[in-house]
């Protein structure tokens, strides 16, 4: 655990591609829910930990950790759901999200981004795994956050597209399978599954 990082955990979507269920709900193996992976991998790494839903709050609320709904609505995505717990929680100095649909991460990600963006003075970092850009398991310094409203008062929604412009340093994570699988649809689950 590292006292200067808060956990955020990106469970605000609606799951549409899933078919408009609570992902974090989903059993990926012997009853644990990708929910409660998520919990087990980052839970350790952080601080404080919150979680980011909206129409299904009271199912993450059981977990015991505080649950925040987006400040702004129509849901605008998971820039929304960081927003709202910067505006809740102010005194943050480095944030680590993950989401609720990619449940295998690895467990010192957090410090190895915080070691980096300290060691190379920047204030983000992304990791990138097998040639893929992970900008919602980023390591974000609170300084960043004034531009992050602006950038979603201005329309914009792409988190990678936001980190980009803040100047994050970008890091290869070498991490076998299935580390930064993103699992949106059934079909994508059930294979999921036969894997592990």
């Amino acid at each position: 655990m590292h006292d200067k990082i808060t956990g955020l955990i990106l469970a605000g979507g609606k799951g549409r591609r899933m078919g408009a269920v609570n992902k974090g709900a989903l059993e990926i193996s012997d009853g644990l829910t990708m929910a409660e992976q998520v919990i087990i991998t980052m839970q350790p790494q952080v601080s404080e930990l919150f979680i980011s839903a909206n129409d299904y709050s009271d199912f993450y609320r059981k977990f015991g950790f505080s649950v925040l709904e987006d400040k702004r609505p129509g849901y605008l995505g998971p820039l929304s759901g960081i927003e709202s717990l910067l505006i809740e929680k102010p005194d943050i100095e480095w944030l680590f999200c993950a989401t609720v649909d990619t449940p295998f991460f690895p467990p010192n990600l957090a410090s190895e981004l915080l070691e980096l963006a300290v060691k190379n003075n920047v204030l983000c970092v992304t990791p990138i795994h097998n040639g893929n850009r992970h900008p919602l398991h980023s390591i974000i310094n609170s300084k960043l956050f004034p531009s992050l409203t602006r950038f979603l008062d201005e329309g914009q929604r792409s988190a990678g597209y936001w980190l980009k412009q803040c100047g994050a340093l970008e890091y290869q994570v070498d991490a076998p399978y299935p580390c930064f699988e993103n699992i949106n649809t059934p079909e994508e689950l059930i294979n999921f599954r036969k894997m592990l």
